[in-house]
C-alpha cells in the first residue's frame, strides 16, 4: 500500500469517437500508434507481474481478456463471459463463456483456463499480487468446455476481481512449476493473449509492439482498426513532448501539469482530462493531544488554502476535495461542498479549543505549550512546494508549522512503526475502486501499519464492517456516502485535492476514451485520420 501513498495518479474525456462511438466508413484503417510512457512495465503475466499502472492496462485492454470488464459506471459488464448465474443465497456462480476466443497460437480459450488460471492465484507458491481479491472464493469446476462453477462465500463486490484479472493460456503455463513463473518467457518476450491485439516484440527498456488480432470476436467489435500499438519508454517529460509535438508520438501518457499550457496551446495536439481515485493529504496523528480534538482538525483545513495550492501545483486539474470519496467514484455526491477557507473561522475555532496567543509571539499556545509541530514529507518538489504553502497558510492563524523531507524508507518506518513516531505527514494515495478503508480508520486496528491517525469512532466502524455486505447498490452508495461524511467532519485527514489524470495526444488519433478505468481502455478502438500517418 506504501506504494499507492507516493505515487501521484478518473466523468472522463474522449475525442473522435470514444465509449460506445459506431464504426463509421469515414473512419480510419491501418497505421501505427505510438504511445509513449515514462517507464518500463514488468511484465504481462497477470499472475506474477508486479502491480504496474499501465502493465494492468495492458493486460487487461490489449493483450488479454478478463471474464467482464467495467462498465461506465463501474458495474461489471460481460466480456470473456457471456453470462454468469448467481445462486440465491450468492454462495455459487457460474460463468457461461463465448466459444468464439482463441488464444494467438490458435488454440480455443476454454473454461480449463479460467479454472487453471484462479487455482494459480488462489496458490500460496505462486507470488499473485493481488490475493485479495479472491479471499472469498473458496474452489472451481469446469463443468463444460465453456462453463465453470464457482463456490465463494458472499459479498457485494464479488466479481471486481474479475474485471481486473484476465484469464491467461494453461496449455501454454501449465507446465511451467510455480518457482519459474515470474521468469518464464510468457511474460516478456513471447506471451500468448487472446486480446484484441496480438504480442509481437519487446525491446527491454525502449518498446512493446502489439499488432490486431485479425479473429477478434465481431461481437466484441471485431479486429481493431490500427495495425500496430507500440508502447514506447521514454523517460523524459521533455523528450515526450518534443515527440508529441513532431509527431513521432501520437498519445502521451500522465501529461505533467506543468505541460498543459504548452500542449494546449497547440492546435495539432488535444489534452484529455478525467477525475482519478488519486487525492494529496495530511495525516494528523490524533494520538497526540494538539491534534486529538476534532475542532483543531477542521481549523487547520479551514485555514489552508486549498483552491491555491491545487491552482500552483496541479494548474488546476483536480477539485479541492471533500473527503475520502472523490467524483470519480459512482457514490459520489455532486451536493457535497468542500470546508471553506476562512482564516478568520479557523482563529475562532482554535480559541474555542482553547489555542490563543497569550504571550503575543505570533503563535497561538495551550496551558503555555505553543502549537508547534511538524510536518513531515519526501522528497518530491511538488510536496515540498505544498509544504510550504501550508506553512505560510497555518502561520496565519497562529500555528507553526515545521516541514521535514525524509526519504520514503524513513518516512514509511515513521509513520508506520508502532510508536507513530510523527505530528502529521503529507503525501498522496491512490484509493482502491472497491472502497473498503477500515484498515485505515478502525478502531481495532489501531496499531496496525495502515492505521496511520489513530482515529477511531465506533458508529464509523459499524458503517465500514456493512459495506462489504451491501449487496443492494442504492444500500451500498448510501453507507458509502456515510462513511465519506463522517470522515470529512472528523477530519483525521485534512484533505486537500482530488487529482485529475491528463493525456496529451494528436488530433489524428482518435477513439480515444479516458475514465477511472484506464487511458488505454478503449485501444481496440482507436483510428487514425486517413493520411495522417
Amino acid at each position: 500500500m506504501l506504494a499507492t501513498l507516493v505515487a501521484w495518479g478518473c466523468g472522463g474525456g474522449e475525442t473522435g469517437g470514444g465509449t460506445g462511438a459506431p464504426r463509421t466508413d469515414s473512419a480510419g484503417r491501418g497505421g501505427t500508434v505510438v504511445v509513449a510512457a515514462r517507464a518500463e512495465i514488468p511484465g504481462v503475466n497477470p499472475l506474477v507481474a508486479p502491480p504496474d499502472y499501465f502493465a494492468s492496462q495492458i493486460e487487461r485492454y490489449v493483450l488479454l481478456m478478463p471474464l467482464v470488464q467495467l462498465g461506465p459506471d463501474l458495474q461489471p459488464e460481460p466480456w470473456l463471459a457471456r453470462s454468469w448465474d448467481l445462486r440465491a443465497d450468492s454462495s455459487q456462480v457460474v460463468f457461461h463463456l463465448r466459444d468464439d476466443v482463441k488464444w494467438q497460437d490458435g488454440q480455443p480459450v476454454t473454461a480449463g483456463d479460467v479454472a487453471f488460471t484462479f487455482r494459480k492465484a488462489k496458490d500460496p507458491d505462486v507470488p499473485f499480487p493481488n490475493r485479495a481479491y479472491f479471499d472469498r472464493w473458496d474452489s472451481v469446476k469446469v463443468e463444460g468446455p465453456h462453463t465453470v462453477r464457482f463456490w465463494l462465500r458472499p459479498y457485494s463486490q464479488f466479481l471486481f476481481g474479475w474485471t481486473q484479472v484476465p484469464i491467461v493460456p494453461e496449455h501454454v503455463l501449465g507446465d511451467v512449476p510455480d518457482s519459474a513463473l515470474a521468469s518464464a518467457s510468457f511474460n516478456a518476450t513471447s506471451p500468448v493473449g487472446d486480446g484484441p491485439f496480438r504480442f509481437v516484440i519487446h525491446e527491454q527498456g525502449d518498446r512493446w509492439v502489439f499488432e490486431a488480432n485479425p479473429d477478434f470476436p465481431a461481437d466484441l467489435g471485431g479486429p481493431p482498426r490500427v495495425d500496430r500499438i507500440v508502447y514506447r519508454i521514454i523517460p523524459d517529460e521533455s523528450t515526450e513532448l518534443t515527440e508529441l509535438e513532431r509527431g513521432d508520438v501520437d498519445l502521451y501518457l500522465k501529461l505533467p501539469p506543468d505541460q498543459l499550457s504548452t500542449v494546449r496551446a497547440d492546435t495539432s495536439l488535444d489534452v484529455l482530462t478525467f477525475p482519478s481515485p488519486t487525492y494529496a493529504f495530511v495525516a494528523w496523528n490524533t494520538r497526540r493531544s494538539m491534534f486529538s480534538d476534532a475542532r483543531v482538525r477542521r481549523a487547520l483545513t479551514m485555514a489552508m488554502n486549498r483552491r491555491q495550492i491545487l491552482q500552483t501545483v496541479q494548474a488546476g486539474l483536480g477539485s479541492v476535495a471533500t473527503g475520502p470519496l472523490g467524483p470519480w467514484h459512482w457514490a459520489y455526491d455532486t451536493a457535497w461542498r468542500p470546508i471553506p477557507y476562512a482564516p478568520d473561522s479557523a482563529r475562532a475555532l482554535l480559541a474555542a479549543a482553547g489555542w490563543t496567543d497569550t504571550d503575543g509571539d505570533g503563535v497561538v499556545d495551550l496551558n503555555g505549550r505553543p502549537f508547534r509541530f511538524e510536518l513531515l514529507t519526501n522528497p518530491s518538489q511538488t510536496r515540498q512546494d505544498i509544504a510550504v504553502m501550508l506553512q505560510a497558510d497555518l502561520a496565519r492563524v497562529g500555528v507553526d508549522l515545521v516541514p521535514r523531507t525524509r526519504e520514503m524508507a524513513s518516512l514509511g518506518q515513521a509513520i508506520q512503526s508502532s510508536k507513530r513516531l510523527f505530528d502529521a505527514f503529507l503525501l498522496s494515495w491512490t484509493e482502491d475502486m472497491v472502497i473498503d478503508d477500515r484498515d485505515y480508520w478502525a478502531c481495532d486496528r489501531r496499531d496496525d501499519p495502515l492505521q496511520f491517525s489513530g482515529y477511531c469512532d465506533p458508529t464509523l466502524d459499524a458503517i465500514m464492517d456493512s459495506i462489504p455486505r451491501a449487496l443492494d447498490r442504492d444500500r451500498k452508495r448510501r453507507l458509502l456516502r456515510r462513511y465519506a461524511e463522517m470522515v470529512e467532519e472528523a477530519q483525521p485527514f485534512t484533505f486537500l485535492y482530488n487529482q485529475d489524470g491528463a493525456v496529451a495526444l494528436r488530433r489524428s488519433l482518435r477513439g480515444v476514451s479516458v475514465d477511472v478505468r484506464g487511458e488505454l481502455r478503449t485501444a481496440a478502438r482507436w483510428w487514425l485520420v486517413p493520411r495522417s500517418r
